[in-house]
């Protein structure tokens, strides 16, 4: 003789609740564990935006200090240097530009260097030049190569000082710390999946006897596996609010010697939540019915 049942039906759904209320009520360290790693879970996932997000912010910084000049052959005329500076400002990857004369130069160099130049020179050796710096999101070294092939057609520029090196190290880090932040992000979430897969299968290996009966009586997968699936839910929805409360002060404490932690897009903050809740989600059904499969 089957079990009558209809998985779509209010009674259904009525036991679906029911039968996980009890689990929750009887099983509480299995659930705890649960509401624990989801807690670490949505920890790691805050820490893996936030952390990146400041480690782009301190890129952009130190691209936006990386400075390009251009030494202006001797004798030009200053009303073409002007017209040249201004034409880079017309650049849409360019963020800063400024012209430098030799007494301007000379200034500059005598307080690095800390005392006057006069003894040194009988005359400034400096030239007219103009250096600029480029929008953080244009640093690379594809666009920065196009701009100086450009300025290469000018005739009144002698060169392009560019410190190929700071750049190269620069262009690199950006992609290695985008890749290790990627793969680390990737390695948390995983790991932590992997212990709620476990803790979960667990819980669902605790009752051998009833997976019988209930199959036995002809219940569907989803009747006998559904109340569990709703069990680790509610257990991974609890454990992302407890999670999010606590990153609040965290954040709030940080932002002390850290002033940018409190820049970080709310939007970001709420796609980690939602990225954790469906991979938690996600990761119950899985398991939940690749037992109910096996039994």
């Amino acid at each position: 003789m089957g079990l009558v049942h209809n998985e779509s039906n209010p009674m259904s759904r009525e036991y679906y609740f029911h039968r996980a209320g009890t689990l929750i009520s009887k099983r509480k360290l299995p659930f705890f564990r649960i509401v624990f790693i989801s807690i670490i879970l949505t920890l790691s996932s805050v820490w893996a935006v936030t952390a990146y997000f400041g480690i782009s912010k301190e890129q952009d910084r130190l691209a936006s200090n990386l400075e390009i000049s251009v030494i202006i052959k001797n004798n030009t005329d200053t009303t073409r240097i002007v017209s040249l500076a201004e034409s880079l400002k017309n650049y849409e990857q360019i963020q800063m530009v400024k012209i430098i004369s030799p007494t301007l130069a000379t200034i500059e160099f005598e307080k690095e260097l800390g005392e006057d130049t006069d003894a040194l020179f009988n005359e400034s050796p400096f030239q007219w030049s103009i250096v600029f710096t480029m929008k953080p999101e244009y640093c690379n070294h594809q666009t920065v190569s196009s701009i100086l092939a450009d300025l290469g057609t000018k005739s009144i520029i002698e060169q392009a000082v560019f410190n190929d090196k700071a750049a190269g190290a620069l262009f690199a880090r950006s992609t290695m710390v985008l890749a290790l932040g990627l793969a680390g992000a990737t390695g948390i979430i995983v790991l932590f999946l992997g212990f709620l897969s476990y803790v979960f299968r667990s819980e669902l290996l605790q009752s051998p006897a009833e997976w019988f009966i209930l199959q036995t009586l002809g219940a569907g997968r989803m009747f006998i596996a559904f109340p569990h699936v709703l069990f680790a839910s509610s257990a991974c929805l609890i454990g992302i609010a407890f999670g999010g409360c606590i990153a609040i002060p965290i954040q709030i404490a940080s932002s002390g010697s850290q002033p940018w932690v409190m820049d970080v897009p709310f939007v970001s903050i709420m796609s980690a939540y939602g990225t954790v809740a469906l991979l938690s989600l996600s990761t119950a059904i899985i398991t939940a019915f690749s037992v109910s499969k096996g039994k």
